[in-house]
């Protein structure tokens, strides 16, 4: 993971724990202070690429880190 996937990983993780549900690509532009929503995208796919976070296909805000379960999950 590069730092900058560490970055954008502890900010899906600290919004998944207050808010229960993970950040938009927008949320994470802000929170970063950075410009390029596809540079943030892109990062948020890969971590769901390299196994530290899941997500549901063509769903908004399911990015969230690997060990947390989502209500409506089986």
């Amino acid at each position: 993971m590069t730092p900058r996937q560490k970055e954008v990983y502890m900010v899906i993780e600290e919004f998944w724990k207050n808010y229960g549900y993970g950040p938009s690509v927008d949320e994470v532009m802000y929170i970063l202070n950075t410009t390029g929503r596809g540079n943030v995208h892109r990062m948020m796919r890969r971590l769901v690429e390299l196994g530290h976070c899941k997500a549901l296909p063509d769903k908004a805000r399911t990015v969230r880190p690997k060990s947390t379960r989502m209500h409506y999950e089986p």
